[in-house]
């Protein structure tokens, strides 16, 4: 067999097209599969971080309320009058004086 008619029997072969097709479909499903693989993993860990982002939430409103009764318990009026007589020993005035200040009136 010479070489001429080995290149004219390649030549006249013809491609088999049966199975081009179903090596193309089985890789499109392979890649398709671990895509789908992949989109799940990261919908699970997307919905994780969600749920935790939502508890870190929660957990802050509750301490912003405590926080906001503790403002207000800390600056009631009464609290800080009791402070002002106990700690600073603070009165309230009994009668007003005027003092000159000395600038610009008549010392």
């Amino acid at each position: 067999m010479s070489d001429s008619d080995f290149t004219r029997r390649l030549a006249a072969r013809k491609p088999r097209p049966g199975l081009l097709l179903p090596l193309f479909l089985g890789t499109f499903a392979l890649c398709s599969a671990v895509l789908v693989v992949q989109v799940k993993n990261d919908n699970r860990r997307l919905t994780n971080e969600s749920t935790q982002l939502r508890d870190a939430r929660d957990q802050l409103d509750v301490e912003w309320s405590q926080l906001q009764l503790e403002e207000a318990a800390h600056s009631s009026h009464s609290r800080i009058e009791t402070i002002a007589r106990n700690q600073l020993k603070m009165v309230e005035p009994r009668e007003t004086v005027m003092v000159p200040s000395g600038i610009g009136g008549t010392p």
